[in-house]
């Protein structure tokens, strides 16, 4: 007999009270999300951002990028530390790009391509920059 009250009250829930919440508060998910968690620095995910952290993910860590980086001739290392953190760092937490905006904007994709060039698992250094410039201008400075 408690299965019956239970279900019936989950019924209620579901055909009554979440709707009338909904009529109610009058804004959608993705406001929401923004509210929530803008602050933090996390937005959503969209499927380009999908495509993208995918092929991110192939990197091994082997540091080959970094060696054939020529944008580590041309900044600070307190800025930018070689192309492994895009895939690596920057590409896994959109928390850490108000952080990168700088040494983001000051990559040349002319020098990431030798780079993306030596990678063994063909991580495409030189989209994932201009992907996570795109998703950097998405985020509120902090």
């Amino acid at each position: 007999m408690s299965r019956f009250w239970g279900n019936l009250y989950l019924t209620y829930r579901a055909l009554a009270v979440r709707p009338l919440k909904r009529l109610l508060r009058g804004e959608g998910g993705v406001e929401r999300f923004h509210e929530n968690y803008g602050p933090e620095g996390l937005i959503p995910t969209t499927l380009e951002d999908r495509a993208m952290l995918t092929a991110a993910g192939r990197c091994i860590a082997c540091g080959l990028c970094d060696a054939f980086d020529g944008n580590l001739a041309r900044m600070d290392r307190v800025l930018y530390d070689g192309a492994s953190l895009l895939p690596r760092q920057w590409a896994r937490s959109s928390a850490e790009l108000p952080f990168a905006r700088r040494a983001l904007l000051r990559l040349r994709p002319a020098e990431l391509e030798e780079a993306q060039a030596v990678c063994p698992t063909g991580v495409p250094l030189v989209e994932l920059a201009h992907w996570l410039r795109g998703r950097a201008r998405r985020i509120p400075a902090p």
